[in-house]
């Protein structure tokens, strides 16, 4: 398998992040790619391209129910003065009413639903179904998976399209939009609770389960109420729903694939008995190991206290390592970072792909200190790239262009360092 083993390839968001693509004239063309991110759809095709883990984003509604988004708002309404309440002060039924893909009996029982339209009724002023002016305000159209569309519902399929407004960052530069577009995909679907997606997917398919948090980029320490709603919400959901699995020393150590030197130096010797595993528990009638999870966040006391409160997945602290301002030095220091995760008893730590190309000594510091390195960003979509990092012993890559980096690699989920058998330790 080479010096550095294999690295284990993710899919961003299910099949990569939604970007617009647009004309000469910057009118927005289409989005891509046709899933819409952190959807249950999403994620089953990434796993049909071969990806051996799924990355997506938690957080918790005001009624504590742990859904997948990304952003800490959801913007509708009209693109230039949009309304733009925050996640957590959404319930589940509002969130599902703003995407247009709402259950049509539920809200209507829970008061959501008017004259065909949901109205969103905001226990604490977030966002009311009247406006200050006493005239009425309405959300986006939606309507159950069976509900019928009206002519201007903007059906795709059948099923009504999401009214959503999102800043998206362009495909071709890769730059931020500045300002709000329709965030219409082909392939839509509902905004899937955690517990939905631990029910749809396949067990051989791992979860990298990111706690969003939403305190702002002045606040080094997160109140510990906000980080115990999270995780008060979260961890039961993990717990009754993960399946039977022993300790985890390691979230990429899959029965397909070779640890790395610098964590279990005599690994090597013992490959080809890990590889058999599944085929020799089923014969003697063993339950196989159940899903690869690992828990990662931007926020180190999340990651704290995730270390604190159960030790059977790993934890990942994720950081900008620059990218991003922050008054957390851990946010935007490489070597802050991995002092962090290292004495927090960390696993490894998640870090962007463009900056870790600049600093490749990294991977080496890491594995000073037994720690995994992960990368994420578009970078990862440059098939050199990714070899670069695993020849490197970058242990896993998080990519958005999932179809097309997995179609070059021959629809399997690792990349293999040098000299590796281009069809061995596939995941």
């Amino acid at each position: 398998m080479g010096t550095a083993g294999p690295m284990l390839l993710g899919g961003h968001r299910g099949m990569g992040e939604n970007l617009a693509s647009h004309d000469v004239d910057g009118q927005q063309l289409s989005v891509y790619p046709a899933y819409r991110e952190n959807t249950i759809q999403s994620f089953q095709q990434a796993a049909k391209c071969g990806v051996g883990f799924v990355e997506f984003d938690v957080q918790v509604t005001r009624d504590g129910v742990p859904i997948i988004w990304h952003d800490d708002d959801v913007v509708f309404g009209a693109a230039d003065s949009p309304q733009r309440p925050m996640v957590k002060d959404l319930t589940l039924a509002e969130l599902q009413a703003l995407c247009g893909r709402g259950n049509t009996a539920a809200a209507a029982a829970s008061g959501y639903l008017a004259s065909g339209d949901y109205y969103l009724h905001h226990h604490h002023n977030v966002l009311r179904g009247d406006s200050e002016d006493g005239s009425t305000v309405s959300s986006p159209r939606g309507g159950s998976d069976e509900g019928s569309t009206t002519a201007d519902d903007g059906a795709v399929g059948g099923r009504p399209r999401s009214r959503l407004l999102r800043l998206f960052r362009d495909r071709s530069t890769r730059q931020p939009g500045t300002q709000y577009e329709p965030w219409a995909c082909a392939q839509d679907d509902s905004i899937p609770t955690l517990e939905a997606v631990f029910r749809a997917m396949p067990p051989e398919i791992g979860f990298d389960v990111e706690i969003k948090m939403t305190t702002g980029d002045d606040v080094v320490h997160t109140p510990a109420e906000e980080v115990d709603r999270m995780l008060s919400a979260i961890l039961p959901v993990v717990d009754r729903l993960a399946g039977p699995q022993p300790p985890q020393e390691h979230f990429i150590d899959g029965p397909l694939l070779l640890p790395h030197p610098y964590r279990n130096p005599a690994a090597a010797a013992t490959a080809s008995s890990a590889t058999a595993a599944p085929a020799a528990q089923q014969q003697q009638g063993q339950q196989p190991m159940g899903r690869r999870i690992m828990f990662s966040s931007f926020d180190p006391d999340v990651c704290v206290e995730l270390r604190r409160r159960q030790s059977r997945y790993p934890v990942y602290y994720l950081s900008g390592c620059g990218l991003y301002s922050h008054a957390d030095a851990r946010r935007t220091s490489i070597p802050a970072a991995l002092s962090f995760a290292a004495g927090a008893g960390m696993r490894g730590v998640v870090m962007p792909a463009s900056v870790l190309l600049k600093n490749m000594d990294t991977v080496a510091s890491a594995g000073a200190s037994r720690l995994e390195l992960m990368t994420y960003g578009l970078e990862n979509n440059d098939l050199a790239a990714l070899q670069t990092q695993a020849d490197a012993g970058v242990v896993a890559a998080i990519v958005d262009e999932v179809a097309g980096v997995t179609a070059a690699l021959g629809g399997g989920g690792a990349v293999a360092g040098h000299g590796a058998d281009s069809g061995a330790g596939k995941a």
